[in-house]
């Protein structure tokens, strides 16, 4: 496929806005997972009362559609069926003569993407005092060049891809069942050891529950202040925020400092056995500290449970992410605002009265437990990737010529 071909005489850009039309089409969206299709079928069920869609794009079924602040990224797709888009979007009528299954996989295969983000503006760039959110300009794309192959080599590869990309993707949706069935049985495995079948909600009477700040004094993190000077002496510190905190443990691959005074870096310290819960955002996920982390410490969207007497953090840490999981913690928090699990509520949370000893037990019963089943989520993630990068490969190949899919038919 040595000739090519200028996108611009294969597309052309309209503009046309709905106007009237707005209420009668559906609202269609881009993703760079499944490219164009409803709203709704994205996650969001309803368009706003007060929302105005007259000033949307109208689209054709065939057209081109193109996130252009992520098409660097593959947002783009075409539109399976008439509707309105964003006035942010790029419509694009498609020539009659081309393959629009071909011409979605040339723009999404690797190399057309990595041409698109070189000709990304706006990334580092200010305009009227602002950062500049980068968006791919139109016309930087129809100046790209596209193989120039016939109509019906264009079928023939698009025919190839569907049919080879539709078996990769059947393969990683029975991965992916097969990690949501693992959490399941993951989640049910620790509610069973930690709750058996005591109801959270209408615990019998027989069952004894306690607050938590009876066994664990709760601390919350340091505010941080970006605009706030840093103070003579003050200790610059890597610390602990609500996104390094997952179910699987500390995720320290992306840390950020801030400064400390000793007094507060004494008093915000992390060692073995702390427990620390996420206050805003993924409310009630936690992680265990296994060791002393020395010059470290954490930040407001955390709190830090630490052990007054011999009660175990590992099994509070599966008490809580059992209360996240059923909906104790939405509860405590109140979801109709933005919810937040603050030192006082946790403080205030009962938990199950269990002898120290059992509690030690049935935690290091559950690390072993559960690390099993996080490994094979390990591997079904490992094997999800590797079918994408393949699924990425294959289309490239195939769009460029790398491959002869008649004879890889």
């Amino acid at each position: 496929m040595s000739e090519s071909v200028r996108l611009k005489w294969l597309l052309s850009e309209s503009d046309a806005r709905a106007g009237a039309e707005a209420e009668a089409l559906p609202l269609l969206s881009v993703s760079i997972s499944w490219g164009v299709r409803r709203r709704e079928a994205a996650g969001v069920t309803t368009r706003a009362a007060a929302e105005d869609l007259s000033n949307y794009k109208i689209c054709r079924a065939g057209d081109l559609v193109i996130n252009r602040m992520r098409a660097f990224q593959g947002a783009l797709g075409i539109a399976p069926e008439d509707g309105i888009v964003s006035p942010d979007y790029a419509v694009l009528g498609v020539d009659p003569n081309v393959d629009s299954r071909w011409l979605n996989y040339f723009l999404t295969s690797g190399s057309t993407v990595a041409t698109m983000a070189s000709l990304v503006r706006g990334i580092g760039g200010t305009e009227a005092g602002n950062v500049r959110t980068p968006r791919l300009n139109i016309a930087d794309l129809l100046s790209m060049a596209a193989p120039l192959v016939s109509a019906e080599e264009q079928r023939v590869i698009a025919d190839y891809l569907d049919r080879e990309t539709a078996r990769i993707d059947t393969l990683i949706e029975e991965q992916q069942r097969l990690i949501d069935m693992l959490h399941e049985r993951r989640q049910d495995l620790v509610r069973a050891m930690v709750l058996g079948v005591t109801n959270p909600f209408l615990p019998p009477p027989d069952v004894a529950f306690t607050p938590i700040g009876y066994h664990f004094s709760v601390t919350l993190g340091k505010m941080l202040d970006g605009n706030k000077e840093t103070r003579a002496g003050d200790l610059m510190l890597p610390y602990i925020r609500a996104g390094n905190i997952q179910d699987s443990g500390l995720r320290l691959s992306d840390v950020n400092q801030m400064p400390y005074s000793a007094t507060e870096a004494a008093s915000l310290n992390l060692l073995k056995g702390d427990l620390l819960v996420v206050e805003g955002g993924a409310v009630g996920t936690n992680a265990l500290v296994h060791r002393d982390m020395p010059g470290w410490s954490f930040q407001k969207t955390v709190n830090r449970l630490r052990p007054l007497n011999d009660w175990s953090s590992s099994w509070l840490g599966y008490v809580l992410r059992t209360y996240r999981d059923v909906g104790v913690v939405d509860i405590v928090c109140n979801k109709s605002t933005i919810p937040h699990l603050t030192a006082e509520k946790l403080r205030a949370m009962r938990i199950p009265v269990v002898q120290p000893q059992e509690q030690w037990r049935v935690a290091t019963m559950l690390d072993r437990e559960t690390a099993k089943i996080d490994r094979l989520i390990a591997e079904s993630d490992r094997f999800i990737e590797l079918s994408r990068e393949r699924r990425s490969a294959l289309i490239t190949a195939a769009v460029t010529g790398q491959i002869d899919v008649r004879e890889a038919a």
